[in-house]
Order: structure tokens, then C-alpha cells, then sequence
């Protein structure tokens, strides 16, 4: 007897999470600490997940967060996935979750700015149309961390390295639209994708949010680096 139900109506629930899941992210990010210019991915993400779930447990919403969480049923032939943060929500199955995947944008370096765009698509992006993460449900995220706090100049690397890599993407066309999540948001983007392997079409909602480095520690981080 199957007491557990069919993946596919499941999904139903995390399509409706995700305006919730976004606004917390947003929410948490208000109160974020000033990062260094060159923070690194792991420690940010912990400290974001941190206030994630205080700010869950204020609004009382329904679904776990955890980091660093391992997908043990990725698509067929590729390797297991290890999600920065997962919202899961309160079901007894682990494949039914929204995955937010968080990378470094606009790092600065002693000569100029590193854009990052690419990995962001190769090592995230890529990592959900291939099934490692998030295959049983129809959307996902991108959390860039925008370390220069230039989210505009950090939105147009991103959308020129996905459109570079829109056939591996999966999309044709190559568009990045505006959220219909929060279609007023300048700091959100959305793209549509189509998945091989059986997998079902996917949704990425992309969210970029700014640093805001203390001028001193920008200037001494510089340095060192020069």
C-alpha cells in the first residue's frame, strides 16, 4: 500500500512555498552583518540559514530549513548532490524540497573585480538541470551574493553567462525574465528549463543580494591583496 503519494502531487506543495521561501530569504538578508569583500560561500550560508530559521520560527511557517544537505536520489548517472539550504516541507519523504543554491558574485581581487557568472551557472545552475538537486520537484533557486554590493553590473554577468550556456541550460530561447514571484523586484530574475532523463520542466528563481562592506575593511582587504 502506498501511504506516502506520488512525488508529482507533492511538488503542488513547494510551488505554493515559494513566495514564502523567497520573502524569508529577503527578510533574513535584512539583517545579515556586514560581510568581508571576500567572504567565503560555507560560512555566509551558515550565518544566512541561521537567521533563516529565527525568522521562520517568528512567522510560523511550515517547513524545515537545513544546510548543506545531501541529495541521495539524484538522475540517473549523476553523482549526489550536496544542496547549500533546503526547505522541506512537513511530509515524510526527503526528495520533495526546494533547494537554494548560494554562490560568491562580483569578488573583488587586487586587480579589478571577478565576476564569478560562470560558476554560478556551471557549479549551480547546471547541478539542477541535470537532476543532482531538487529532480523530483519543478522549482528551484539561485542565491548570488554579491559581494562589490553592484547587484545591477552582477545581474548582466549572469544573464550573459546563461545565455552562453542556454543549450546545456536547456533553453530555448535563452530568456531571463522578470520574477513572477515578485515581479517588482530589480533583484530577482526567473528562467524556464527543460530537464532529460524523464525529469519534468524547471523553474529557477534567481535572487541576488548586496553586500554592504564596511569602507574600512574593503580598504584593508584591498591592501592585502595589492
Amino acid at each position: 500500500m502506498n501511504t506516502v503519494g506520488d512525488p508529482s502531487k507533492w511538488a503542488d506543495l513547494i510551488d505554493s512555498l515559494v513566495p514564502d521561501i523567497v520573502q524569508l530569504v529577503f527578510d533574513a538578508w535584512q539583517v545579515m552583518p556586514a560581510l568581508s569583500p571576500v567572504a567565503l560561500e560555507d560560512p555566509t550560508t551558515k550565518a544566512l540559514c541561521r537567521l533563516l530559521k529565527l525568522n521562520r520560527t517568528a512567522a510560523d511557517l511550515p517547513f524545515r530549513i537545513d544546510t548543506q544537505f545531501v541529495e541521495l536520489d539524484p538522475a540517473a548517472g549523476e553523482d549526489e548532490g550536496r544542496c547549500d539550504i533546503v526547505f522541506s516541507p512537513p511530509i515524510n519523504r526527503e526528495d520533495i524540497y526546494f533547494c537554494l543554491e548560494c554562490k560568491r558574485l562580483n569578488v573583488p581581487k587586487s586587480k579589478g573585480v571577478r565576476s564569478c557568472a560562470s560558476e554560478y551557472v556551471a557549479f549551480g545552475m547546471l547541478r539542477f538541470v541535470r537532476g543532482q538537486y531538487a529532480p523530483k520537484v519543478r522549482h528551484g533557486g539561485m542565491l548570488g551574493y554579491v559581494l562589490n554590493g553592484n547587484i545591477d553590473g552582477a545581474i548582466r554577468s549572469v544573464t550573459a553567462a546563461i545565455i552562453r550556456r542556454a543549450a546545456d541550460l536547456g533553453m530555448s530561447p535563452a530568456t531571463v525574465s522578470a520574477s513572477t514571484v515578485q515581479p517588482k523586484n530589480r533583484n530577482m530574475r526567473e528562467t524556464e528549463h527543460r530537464r532529460a532523463q524523464g525529469l519534468g520542466p524547471l523553474q529557477v528563481h534567481h535572487i541576488f543580494v548586496a553586500n554592504r562592506p564596511n569602507a574600512a575593511i574593503f580598504a584593508r582587504s584591498s591592501a592585502r591583496q595589492s
